[in-house]
């Protein structure tokens, strides 16, 4: 339901902020726009979604049914064009990079991080994210991933998981160097010490 944002600079935190529109609302559109229910349209997104209505012609279709008759909703909704689920899409995601992008103009930032932007979360698995991305942010982005920590089980691996595997790892950090609560202030700046050596670790 929100989207998330930190800016780096030379390996340090630059900017951070929270905005109140995320990948439930992408679904929330879809719902209204197919006029299905909202667990329904949630799974078309998954399954179906792709911010770039580019890549269709008007009379392409998307088969439903087996998600519709999954969700107890048999008989509602059959198929649905690819282009106007891509336009309904690309519509939400274009604003939520333009509101990231303010986030970047406030900070004199706009267009201007050479490293680019990695966009990690559930909403990432929308196809062609990324040209949309690169579209309204002017600046190169992919999709982020795990690169360097051993996970036993591959689910962990999706996007979805990768904030909370990186706050895993850290505070593996911070426990293996028996600093195992946070308690008065010298501890709280060496905390804030090792949070900014992890975050650096992942910026490349």
């Amino acid at each position: 339901a929100t989207t998330s944002l930190a800016v780096f600079e030379e390996g340090e935190l630059l900017h951070t902020a929270v905005i109140p529109i995320g990948s439930d609302h992408i679904s929330a559109d879809i719902a209204i726009g197919l006029r299905c229910p909202i667990n329904l349209a949630d799974k078309i997104k998954i399954k179906h979604g792709n911010a770039n209505p580019d890549n269709f012609a008007d009379d392409d279709e998307i088969d439903v049914s087996a998600l519709a008759e999954e969700e107890g909703a048999t008989g509602e909704i059959t198929s649905v064009s690819s282009k106007y689920l891509a336009e309904i899409i690309e519509a939400r995601v274009e604003e939520i990079f333009q509101k990231i992008d303010q986030e970047f103009v406030s900070i004199e930032r706009s267009g201007m991080l050479p490293g680019g932007v990695f966009l990690i979360g559930g909403g990432t698995r929308i196809k062609d994210i990324t040209s949309v991305a690169k579209k309204q942010l002017r600046l190169p982005a992919v999709i982020g991933v795990n690169k360097n920590i051993y996970t036993i089980i591959d689910k962990v691996n999706e996007t979805e998981y990768l904030n909370t595997l990186g706050l895993v790892a850290w505070g593996s950090q911070v426990y293996d160097s028996g600093q195992k609560r946070v308690s008065g202030g010298q501890l709280l700046g060496q905390s804030i010490d090792k949070i900014k050596k992890f975050f650096k670790s992942l910026v490349p």
